[in-house]
């Protein structure tokens, strides 16, 4: 009998640490142990493609494929590739990011506390925002973090103590405090990639902000990263400082090529007269090099395409 007992060992302890791993997993997905099999299909085996038929996807969404949700709602919004875009609708899209948020799609959770927080979609909530931000920083969304700080950005900037209030420094106080901690989940979103992180960073530096002294290299720093993941905010901010001379060295090279990078993404005629105005106050050798920088920019910016697809990852 006990060596029976013996030869059975390995399969009980084998048995039993299938179970404490499927209890592990269950937990930390926050499904429970029937649903596994489904969600194992929706996160490694489903084939499902952002360019699917609408209907397609509507049938998968229905059924509760939160991918299917996710992609479906991105599908009507403005930031869906134009050639995929089902049509602008942010009823449609609230629904949709709202139903896939419930079924744990990480992304999908931090564009719902981006619409909680903004009223798109919904009225404006930011127990509700504050609630998904939190959701999907849990699971290391990048998005998760920059809606952390963007939460606690706009908490800081509601405050607007009076100096003849008796609460004036405390209030003060409880404004930097809040502002730090925005940063300091912006610098999560960064590290995690997050182009807008990247941006409040490279703004806080360049004017100072609670536990980030101006530092205007810092800023060019976070500006290019930012810009290099296909941002035009900081891509224009680029192009007019290293014309300016403002805060970085003067630089038309520098100045002319990411001029000519946001006409790339932009297509703006006000910038192309702005590169024409800039070219004349250039040496041929330099608007040659600046071409030749643009050239390379353009070419390790994402694709439009590409960048928008990369928002269907729930990971991103």
């Amino acid at each position: 009998m006990r060596r029976k007992l013996l030869r059975l060992r390995p399969y009980v302890i084998a048995a039993a640490v299938g179970a404490i791993l499927v209890v592990d997993l269950s937990n930390q997905w926050e499904v429970p142990i029937a649903q596994l099999p489904n969600e194992l299909h929706d996160r490694y085996v489903s084939e499902l493609k952002a360019d699917a038929k609408p209907a397609e996807l509507l049938r998968l969404a229905e059924a509760g494929n939160a991918q299917a949700q996710y992609i479906y709602a991105l599908r009507h919004t403005k930031y869906a590739p134009s050639d995929l875009q089902i049509r602008d609708d942010i009823a449609v899209a609230f629904k949709w990011t709202q139903k896939a948020a419930e079924r744990r799609h990480p992304r999908a959770m931090a564009v719902l506390s981006l619409y909680h927080l903004r009223g798109l979609g919904t009225h404006k909530d930011l127990a509700k925002a504050m609630e998904w931000a939190n959701r999907a920083a849990e699971k290391g969304q990048p998005m998760g973090f920059r809606m952390l700080g963007d939460i606690a950005k706009a908490e800081a900037e509601a405050i607007v103590p009076q100096k003849d209030s008796p609460d004036f420094k405390a209030r003060q106080n409880e404004r930097a405090e809040l502002l730090k901690r925005s940063y300091e989940q912006y610098q999560l979103g960064a590290n995690a990639g997050d182009r807008h992180s990247l941006r409040e960073l490279a703004q806080a530096y360049e004017t100072g902000q609670p536990g980030l002294p101006q530092n205007y290299r810092l800023a060019v720093d976070y500006y290019t990263r930012s810009a290099m993941r296909r941002d035009p905010i900081s891509i224009r901010t680029l192009a007019e400082r290293y014309e300016s001379g403002e805060k970085t060295p003067k630089d038309l090279q520098q100045a002319y090529a990411w001029r000519l990078v946001l006409i790339e993404i932009e297509d703006n005629p006000a910038d192309e007269a702005k590169l024409r105005q800039l070219e004349k106050m250039m040496k041929l050798e330099d608007v040659q090099a600046g071409q030749e920088l643009a050239i390379k920019l353009i070419k390790d910016l994402p694709s439009e395409a590409s960048d928008a697809l990369a928002r269907l990852n729930p990971g991103r």
